[in-house]
């Protein structure tokens, strides 16, 4: 069984090579998996005869980045700044 976490076939297919690890060793060494995944490896974690995979998931967006960590206040296309036209 094969449990795909934020992958799609297609990038199955191309990220196959990346790095194959024991559920033991998974748990062991997560801190070191996590970073390898926040690089954008993919985790192939093997648990008896189950294969799952690890993978971080990146925003869509800019917005989505953000989300929980700005606030947008005041006017948007308000630069603050008083221009003065030549004519």
């Amino acid at each position: 069984m094969l449990l795909l976490i934020g992958l799609t076939a297609m990038q199955m297919s191309v990220t196959m090579s990346d790095m194959k690890v024991t559920s033991r060793d998974f748990q062991r060494d997560f801190a070191r998996m996590k970073a390898k995944a926040k690089a954008g490896e993919t985790i192939f974690v093997t648990a008896c005869a189950e294969e799952f995979v690890f993978q971080a998931v990146r925003p869509r967006s800019w917005q989505g980045a953000l989300k929980g960590k700005a606030k947008i206040a005041g006017d948007l296309f308000n630069t603050g700044i008083e221009w003065e036209t030549s004519g």
